[in-house]
């Protein structure tokens, strides 16, 4: 099949494999009508996906010309796209690797270190304040949080590039519960994270035993099944 290109950056990696299921290309050129026949843009296509209940078709309008028709999404294709997501949201690469030395401090002055870690599973979220994939899965990753937050065998750590008066900024529009480090880019150069967002999962020895890249549905029960599984692993 040949490779789909979307011309938007980080945009949801479930959402390109159903759009390369389908062959189609979209780019900020491309009309996309929700079930109301309404145009919507590119943005607000992306937001609705995040969903998986919807699926996209071909169609053309009494002119013939081509444009993208959402649709709500069948039982079965909803089983399809979440099926395909967690075959190809896994970075492999970094499976099994040990993590990078890391001496973090959070906005609260608490520090997050490999030291003062050692034994215990740490989950790592690098996302930044303008990435809408980022920001859709805050709520997920706030329920995993307080799920686990009274669990002294985990510790959490939210991880920006962004500077503390831009985050502190978004924080009001925004609550993240995880421990937030900003002005960090040593960790983020020496973990190679590239694509966001980026939840890494690291085991009681240290080495990564999940990384999550991009952002989808349900992501939060994906990260909990890690964080179970690591937990244990001795």
């Amino acid at each position: 099949m040949k490779k789909l290109i979307i011309v938007i950056t980080l945009i949801f990696c479930f959402t390109t494999l159903v759009l390369e299921a389908q062959g189609l290309k979209i780019d900020q050129n491309t009309s996309i009508k929700n079930v109301e026949g309404k145009t919507i843009d590119l943005d607000t296509f992306t937001e609705l996906m995040t969903s998986g209940e919807w699926m996209i078709s071909p169609k053309q309008d009494k002119d013939g010309k081509a444009y993208i028709q959402l649709r709500k999404a069948s039982k079965e294709e909803k089983e399809m796209i979440m099926k395909m997501t967690k075959e190809q949201i896994n970075d492999t690469d970094m499976l099994g690797k040990p993590i990078s030395t890391f001496n973090l401090t959070d906005i609260n002055g608490n520090k997050i270190t490999s030291e003062n870690t050692k034994g215990k599973v740490v989950v790592f979220n690098f996302w930044f304040t303008t990435c809408k994939p980022c920001i859709s899965e805050i709520p997920e990753l706030n329920r995993i949080h307080k799920k686990y937050k009274d669990n002294d065998s985990i510790v959490f750590a939210s991880i920006t590039f962004n500077e503390k008066p831009k985050v502190e900024k978004f924080l009001k529009k925004h609550a993240i519960s995880y421990p937030l480090v900003t002005d960090e880019r040593a960790i983020i150069s020496a973990m190679g994270i590239s694509a966001y967002p980026t939840n890494i999962v690291i085991g009681k020895d240290g080495k990564i035993a999940d990384a999550i890249v991009g952002g989808f549905p349900k992501i939060g029960e994906h990260i909990d099944s890690a964080i179970k599984a690591a937990l244990e692993t001795n």
